[in-house]
């Protein structure tokens, strides 16, 4: 004879099995938006074989066509070859700052809700004060003072980007301290190294990463708006926001010049939007089972 399982309890398992992130529809969306951004930025270059930097006077300000398929620039330089090559360079600085702060993040916030005391309040106080203001009106105060160039413009975001990281690391960190697992790792004599590395950071990392991929997108928009106004990538290296400001000029005469960079941008955002949506939506604590009607 079988013994059915309570169904508060079968319930509480089918939740477990359907939270997945591959079955959240807006998971799913990002996911192939990024690939499809991805494999163009990555591979399109290589394919189409136009030279960014090429300027061809003939084709100047021409509209999209079969010769230059999303038309060319006031040099006659291919707009196609420009933003899969900016996409290169926006995506790369992102992914380096993202990389950047959220191992500065991660480590400010654990230690300081592992540690307490002194290292605490700091931490909290600095985050305070950052949070204050906001991010992105302080990395263009950040990246003013440090002048124009791509690495003044990484130092400008990872000094004032961790602290949403630390923030939810530490709240992370204290929700987990008081557990008996890690009171028992502590009776146990376990060094502070391992229960760190073992128990505390694999528990604040989960939040961390969905944060991160939330984050990504605003770094994208971010990197580009300080480009756009001549705080990020110099002539004559292709960047989504560089090549906003350089075709703001000529709008109406050819408004390709700004839609195409334009909706790189846009494309970017909603895919790492959803991703990040779709990740949040999955490591969501499921409803409590028996506030559920049966």
């Amino acid at each position: 004879m079988s013994v059915q399982p309570h169904p508060a309890l079968a319930r509480i398992a089918r939740s477990d099995r359907q939270r997945r992130p591959w079955r959240s529809p807006l998971f799913a969306i990002g996911a192939l938006l990024a690939a499809l951004l991805i494999g163009a930025v990555v591979l399109g270059p290589a394919l189409i074989g136009h030279d960014p930097a090429a300027a061809r006077p003939a084709m100047r300000l021409q509209p999209p066509g079969a010769a230059a398929w999303l038309g060319a620039d006031r040099y006659g330089r291919d707009v196609l070859a420009r933003v899969l090559h900016g996409g290169r360079l926006t995506l790369l600085v992102s992914a380096a700052a993202l990389g950047l702060v959220v191992v500065l993040g991660l480590g400010l916030g654990v230690l300081a809700g592992y540690l307490g005391g002194w290292v605490d309040r700091l931490v909290s106080g600095l985050i305070d004060l950052l949070l204050a203001f906001p991010s992105t009106v302080l990395a263009l105060v950040v990246a003013g003072l440090f002048g124009a160039g791509l690495g003044n413009l990484l130092l400008a975001l990872v000094s004032v980007w961790w602290v949403g990281f630390a923030r939810i690391a530490r709240s992370s960190v204290l929700a987990v301290k008081p557990t008996l697992v890690i009171e028992a790792a502590r009776a146990l004599g376990a060094p502070t190294r391992s229960i760190l590395w073992g128990e505390i950071v694999p528990r604040a990392l989960g939040p961390v990463l969905v944060l991160a991929t939330l984050e990504l997108g605003h770094l994208v928009l971010t990197i580009a708006g300080l480009s756009y106004l001549g705080l990020g990538a110099q002539p004559p290296s292709p960047e989504w926001g560089a090549m906003l400001a350089d075709g703001r000029a000529f709008a109406g005469r050819a408004p390709h010049l700004l839609l195409a960079p334009a909706g790189a941008v846009l494309l970017t955002v909603l895919a790492l939007n959803c991703l990040g949506e779709g990740l949040r939506d999955q490591l969501e604590p499921p409803a409590q089972p028996w506030s559920e009607q049966p």
